[in-house]
């Protein structure tokens, strides 16, 4: 058996890398948010009418919201898939397929004709641009931390593993700045030609993507996981038999950013418009919490290097918990100023999770099947409850009577779920990710 590199390469390794390594990664963290908000933004505010005007207004949101939800079910066939390539290929083979895959089916969706062009064809299409996009994106933000992490030195690896996800408010601030520009056109240009806008710019990010992409070398903990011959035929497998249950507490654990952040980022753009809040002041206020969730991001990420992934990670479901209620109380006063800080309270915090599970669920995996553990346990419940969020946001809402008490507590019932989750999970902090020294199996088996 190989020996892995020493400490010191790896050391050198990472100096030589990281100046490309970490605006590779954050770079495919900003295409995925960034195809992922302003697909559902438009959800939110056009596709209704432009594929789906047979219906009612309310009929055709809930069909547009399907559309978005329909990607989600993607997601963990392209975890397994890119997963697959991740573990027995290479991160960095992964990581190219993923960027290309979401950032061509993004710029179809701009190039698409409307239902009054070809009618029925048009939603079709559309669905089959949003299948394609979603595989790609089930394994995106999942690479692009297990590299960083297999990179970075053990006592900083919480911080640099939160950096792709800085990716995640540059895309959603940005699709929300162009989304606020294009919004200000003459609303019979913004239903001809200005939504496809933000869809056809994604073209400019994956360029500059690729090229930094393709300039980063392969991770050195799948080189030692290669020359030591331990990688697995099926990754998926190995980890259901070896991990199950630790796989089953991850997906539990990301079951409240599953499913909060697309209520807070997709259905309150609808919910406020229904409300005749200008559509610019919503989407300014998304901007605002994606800029709270960019200072939190890299500090939770140290913060969990200094005392801990599980303790961090607690602190922030359960801000998540608490700011469910006052998130609807804020935004259903109409005040500008409120509704900005409702979505700074609730937005940043959401955001803030992803500084405490990046390094964490790398941790928590072997490097034999790291990827299509991480990859799994995140898009599962994406499936089962990121994509639909949306429409289950309505039918709660509706079954409230237009009150959104009921979907307040669902997001603060699953942040107590995260919570019961992480209690028993174990701490990673400073655990050797090699191939050789891997989590001790009484560990490796909770």
């Amino acid at each position: 058996m190989t020996t892995p590199a020493t400490t010191a390469t790896r050391e050198e390794v990472w100096a030589e890398s990281r100046s490309r390594l970490i605006p590779a990664t954050v770079i495919g963290s900003l295409i995925e948010w960034y195809d992922i908000a302003i697909y559902g933004q438009a959800a939110a505010l056009v596709f209704g009418t432009l594929f789906f005007p047979e219906f009612s207004s309310t009929a055709g949101r809930v069909a547009a919201f399907a559309t978005f939800g329909v990607g989600y079910f993607a997601r963990p066939l392209g975890a397994a898939i890119f997963g697959h390539l991740g573990d027995r290929y290479g991160r960095r083979v992964s990581l190219v397929g993923t960027l290309l895959l979401m950032g061509i089916s993004t710029v179809i969706i701009g190039c698409l004709p409307t239902y009054a062009s070809i009618g029925l064809a048009a939603p079709i299409l559309l669905v089959v641009c949003r299948l394609l996009q979603g595989a790609g994106v089930g394994a995106e933000y999942v690479g692009a931390v297990t590299m960083v992490a297999e990179f970075a030195p053990p006592k900083r690896r919480g911080y640099y593993a939160s950096l792709p996800a800085c990716g995640v408010f540059l895309g959603i601030g940005l699709a929300a700045a162009v989304s606020a520009a294009v919004a200000t056109l003459p609303k019979d240009q913004l239903m001809t030609w200005g939504w496809r806008i933000p869809f056809l710019l994604s073209i400019l990010v994956v360029g500059t993507g690729l090229f930094l992409r393709l300039r980063v070398p392969e991770s050195p903990v799948f080189a030692d996981l290669k020359s030591a011959r331990a990688r697995t035929k099926v990754p998926a497998l190995t980890l259901i038999r070896a991990m199950g249950g630790r796989l089953l507490l991850v997906m539990v654990a990301n079951t409240v950013l599953a499913f909060n952040i697309y209520v807070i980022q997709t259905f309150a753009l609808g919910y406020l418009a229904d409300r005749d809040v200008a559509k610019s002041t919503t989407l300014i206020a998304l901007l605002l919490g994606c800029a709270v969730g960019a200072v939190a991001i890299p500090l939770v990420g140290k913060l969990s290097d200094r005392v801990g992934r599980k303790p961090v990670y607690l602190v922030v479901a359960v801000l998540c918990a608490l700011t469910a209620f006052p998130f609807f109380w804020l935004i259903d006063t109409g005040n500008t100023v409120l509704i900005m800080i409702g979505f700074a309270l609730a937005f940043g915090s959401i955001l803030a999770m992803f500084g405490s599970q990046a390094a964490y669920y790398a941790e928590l995996f072997p490097a034999a099947y790291r990827f299509s553990g991480f990859g799994l346990g995140r898009e599962i419940p994406g499936a089962v409850l990121a994509g639909p969020a949306p429409v289950i946001a309505v039918g709660l809402l509706a079954a409230a009577g237009g009150v959104p008490w009921l979907i307040a507590g669902a997001m603060a019932l699953l942040a107590i779920a995260t919570i019961a989750a992480l209690a028993a999970l174990p701490e990673t902090a400073g655990i050797d990710l090699t191939p050789i020294h891997e989590a001790d199996d009484e560990a490796a088996h909770v």
